[in-house]
């Protein structure tokens, strides 16, 4: 049996702890690397919003805007309403509206939100529908197409990455911060 001597057991025991010190520094270094990457994912990552405002231009009605705030593209993006948008026929919507119109206001909304997901929306891109017209009787519980002055819209999209994130964000569309907003300024 060989004996060991004291100097050869205190190298083995360095040895041990420097071993475990350069261990636990790679793993140190693994989870911050990894740690640091979903950071930079989510900070760059798409973020969509939604919000009303006033129409500049007609001040009969609140527009719905919508736009990435993100760094990075928002994919396969769709949109529901809560609740699901009315569906008055126009001429009901024409008796109550203060205003006349010849095709029904919610059908763009309809046609460009609802019908199929927007496959790509890049960062900064913004668009803006009619969506509240205000009633000619001066009723604010809703608008001239049914809808309710308090509403929401629920966005869902995913990132770009080969395993993409999928996002939710639900907004309230609060058409009564608006009403006695006298010729307001969009930013």
């Amino acid at each position: 049996m060989m004996s060991m001597d004291f100097s050869q057991f205190a190298n083995i025991l360095i040895n041990f702890v420097l071993a475990v010190f350069t261990l636990g520094t790679l793993i140190t270094a693994i989870l911050t690397f990894r740690q640091a990457k979903e950071f930079e994912k989510e900070r760059t990552r798409p973020i969509m919003q939604a919000h009303l405002r006033m129409n500049e231009n007609h001040l009969h009605c609140l527009e719905l805007a919508l736009s990435n705030a993100g760094q990075t593209i928002a994919h396969n993006v769709t949109f529901r309403f809560i609740p699901d948008l009315p569906e008055l026929p126009l001429e009901v919507i024409n008796c109550l509206a203060s205003t006349g119109w010849t095709k029904h206001p919610l059908d763009i909304v309809r046609q460009r939100l609802l019908s199929d997901p927007i496959q790509t929306w890049v960062p900064g891109y913004e668009i803006t529908v009619m969506f509240w017209s205000f009633r000619k009787d001066g009723k604010l519980d809703a608008s001239a197409e049914g809808i309710p002055a308090k509403s929401k819209i629920e966005i869902n999209y995913t990132d770009g990455y080969k395993k993409p994130t999928r996002y939710s964000d639900v907004f309230e569309l609060n058409a009564a911060l608006l009403f006695g907003t006298a010729e307001p300024r969009n930013l």
